[in-house]
């Protein structure tokens, strides 16, 4: 897979990545001038057809050039989230070991989140508020049984966990409720729900 960007103005397209390996799950920097997202290519290795973990990565968008954040990840480090104030700390899903782990710029450890279950999807809006999505917690993965699924809200800056928007299926035997999670201006939350192949948008009342 690939990273694109598109114009919407324009529709002129631009491609980012051009290779073998997997880039997904992309998110800007606050400055708008750099992209986080998620990448085997510095781990897998094609001519021993050896997939590695997935490790976060910065692309400069005005050189192209591709840097990883700190050492060759052990776990798979997914869906990046910037700091809003633009301070370069990564708050990274390690849905492996239940877990949001911060990082600072070079990848060094900073402090890790349990409260959130187990990450699939994170979103912080400029407010500070963190979204955090799970979709596999008594479904998929059988040892974290006691968490539900859905999606989780709090602060990015205290790590409090505020809100709970539970998975809309009470059992579910795959992957169930939102694996990627956004916010609109509006403050609607939208879920991706990658099992039941659906989009879903909720509206704060």
């Amino acid at each position: 897979t690939d990273l694109f960007l598109i114009d919407l103005a324009t529709r002129r397209l631009r491609r980012l990545t051009n290779d073998q390996f997997a880039d997904v799950q992309p998110a800007w920097s606050p400055d708008g001038r750099s992209i986080a997202f998620a990448t085997d290519r510095f781990s897998t290795r094609l001519r021993d057809l050896r997939w590695g973990a997935l490790q976060v990565a910065v692309i400069a968008l005005d050189s192209g050039t591709i840097s990883p954040i700190g050492a060759t990840a052990v776990t798979a480090q997914r869906d990046p989230a910037w700091s809003p104030d633009g301070s370069n700390v990564f708050f990274v899903g390690d849905r492996g070991n239940n877990r949001i782990v911060i990082l600072d710029q070079e990848g060094n450890y900073l402090d890790q989140w349990k409260q959130f279950s187990r990450p699939s999807g994170i979103y912080i809006d400029k407010d500070d508020n963190i979204y955090v999505a799970d979709s596999e917690s008594e479904s998929v993965t059988r040892t974290h049984d006691g968490w539900k699924r859905g999606i989780r809200i709090g602060s990015a800056r205290d790590g409090s966990v505020k809100y709970f928007i539970p998975d809309p299926v009470e059992k579910a035997p795959s992957t169930s409720a939102a694996e990627g999670v956004a916010v609109d201006a509006q403050g609607n939350v939208y879920g991706a729900e990658v099992g039941p192949r659906a989009l879903k948008r909720y509206v704060r009342k």
